[in-house]
């Protein structure tokens, strides 16, 4: 029997370095636009990486978001305005729950 060491070595430091990349899913971004039927989208921003996420029944979702500082600009419908917040982190593993956004009349 011929022995496969370096076979076995090799798959696992394979494995060991997928692993790394599929357990690093980032954080994540929710929240609430309201009055819900005035939120059509919501981008979230940091440095050149831009996310976007419709919103449905209010609501929005950025999943597997890298860690960072963010803005999220929320696109209203008229007569509502186009909202922007700053300074959102995201931490690695973590959920950042922005809570009920209010859209304002312009």
């Amino acid at each position: 029997m011929k022995k496969t060491y370096p076979g076995f070595i090799a798959t696992l430091i394979a494995v060991f370095i997928l692993s790394a990349f599929v357990f690093q899913n980032g954080g994540s971004i929710k929240g609430k636009a309201v009055p819900a039927e005035n939120a059509l989208r919501v981008m979230a921003v940091s440095g050149k990486d831009t996310l976007k996420s419709n919103v449905v029944g209010g609501n929005f979702l950025f999943t597997q978001v890298k860690p960072g500082m963010y803005e999220l600009i929320i696109e209203a419908i008229p007569p509502y305005e186009h909202k922007v917040l700053s300074n959102i982190p995201v931490k690695e593993g973590e959920t950042t729950d922005m809570g009920e956004i209010q859209l304002t009349l312009k």
